[in-house]
């Protein structure tokens, strides 16, 4: 029985500590009541045992609790709506719109090269020549065997018309071998037109690194061709953006080295799958040379405009979390209550979020939060839709309001205890 006596005094003893603790000081007060796991049954009685933490005005809206408990005061912002996702921009490269790197078909000794680095050619002009001497024989030999073959076919069809003794296969057979000279001919000249290099589009050629009488092959560089007459920019498009690009959509493109400098182009080909690593689309955009001032490699900043989708935006101090997710305070007269959200995009100065109960030009709470409850009572600063701190005008006074008075005749006796223990 004494045992259990020493554990009810000591029980009682901590809920008095407890109780004057909560009295003296407003914070052990503020977290108990915010705390939603707190039992309704108990939240009077804290209430009532927590000190004010402002100053009473007149007019100001009080809860629950011993001498009117004042309302928090809190700043408000109003909910404003945004559009996102209206512009995108991006930096890509630029391409030249034909390039086409020449290799000869065939092994041999360079013998003429008739391109400087830098040159605009025409398509079909002739670049470089190789060592030609075998294959202009087998041209020359495959001509003479193909005539040989003509003039006996032309002596046969004249005996057959004559009415010699040929037979119609005898003339087929002399019709073949003409036709064989005439293949042999042909992969002669074939094999001659390897020898000589040319440019298969206009454009301009690259730097020469080549000299004549070097050994090259088929894996040899002459020279790169650039039609630059168009540029094409290569950039990656964010997955947002992916269901609202097209071919054919506008944009403006500004070279990184002429900031001053806009070239207006179009989207002109959609890669037909995301970059699973960087969740990216490919997109390719053509803009016009105008007097063939930029060049393949460049640097582009493209702005490429869309319609955008509006969302409530909220001011970043106003977004709360729970278990459930994200939410903001509303404040609706004077009552709040908790507008579950999600959360859209974040920005700066504004979070934009998507919501079922939240609408545009509703008050929402951006500081102050602490104290706030579902279904209670706030003072709204004047002037606080800026987001400027609520801070209370000036400290409480023992002389106007009564729980401070009280409590300092508590701490004035609590202190006088002490000096009696300690005499």
């Amino acid at each position: 029985m004494a045992v259990l006596r020493q554990i009810g005094v000591t029980v009682l003893v901590l809920l008095a500590a407890g109780a004057l603790w909560i009295h003296l000081s407003h914070m052990p007060g503020r977290y108990l009541l915010a705390d939603e796991r707190l039992p309704a049954s108990l939240r009077p009685a804290v209430s009532w045992l927590s000190p004010a933490d402002d100053e009473p005005k007149v007019g100001a809206t009080r809860t629950g609790g011993r001498g009117g408990r004042e309302a928090p005061l809190v700043a408000v912002q109003q909910v404003e709506e945004q559009v996102t996702r209206d512009r995108l921009r991006a930096i890509g490269s630029g391409e030249a719109f034909r390039t086409v790197a020449l290799r000869p078909d065939a092994s041999g000794i360079l013998t003429s090269l008739d391109f400087r680095s830098g040159d605009a050619v025409e398509a079909g002009a002739t670049l470089a020549t190789l060592r030609n001497d075998a294959e202009q024989i087998a041209v020359d030999r495959a001509r003479i065997s193909l005539a040989a073959a003509e003039e006996q076919l032309k002596r046969y069809e004249t005996l057959v018309s004559a009415g010699s003794s040929i037979t119609s296969v005898q003339l087929e057979d002399v019709r073949r071998v003409r036709d064989a000279a005439r293949l042999d001919l042909r992969s002669a000249e074939v094999a001659l037109d390897k020898r000589r290099i040319t440019a298969p589009i206009s454009g301009h050629v690259g730097i020469n690194d080549l000299d004549i009488g070097a050994l090259i092959d088929s894996s040899t560089l002459i020279a790169t061709v650039d039609d630059r007459s168009k540029l094409r920019i290569l950039f990656d498009a964010p997955e947002a953006f992916a269901s609202q690009l097209a071919i054919g959509h506008p944009l403006t493109a500004t070279p990184s080295t002429r900031s001053g400098e806009t070239y207006p182009g179009t989207v002109t080909a959609l890669d037909s799958r995301l970059d699973q690593a960087s969740r990216t689309l490919r997109v390719e955009a053509t803009i016009e040379n105008v007097g063939d001032r930029l060049r393949p490699g460049m640097s582009f900043s493209l702005d490429i405009g869309f319609e955008g989708q509006p969302f409530l935006a909220v001011n970043p101090l106003a977004v709360q979390w729970q278990r459930s997710g994200p939410f903001v305070w509303v404040v609706e007269g004077t009552t709040t209550a908790k507008a579950p959200i999600s959360i859209i995009e974040r920005n700066v100065d504004s979070v934009l979020v998507a919501s079922d109960t939240l609408r545009r030009g509703d008050t929402v709470v951006t500081e102050g939060v602490q104290l706030l409850r579902e279904g209670g009572t706030v003072r709204m600063r004047e002037g606080a839709s800026d987001g400027a701190p609520a801070e209370p005008e000036g400290p409480p006074t023992a002389s106007s309001n009564p729980d401070n008075g009280r409590r300092a005749e508590a701490g004035a006796a609590a202190r006088s205890a002490g000096e009696g223990v300690a005499r």
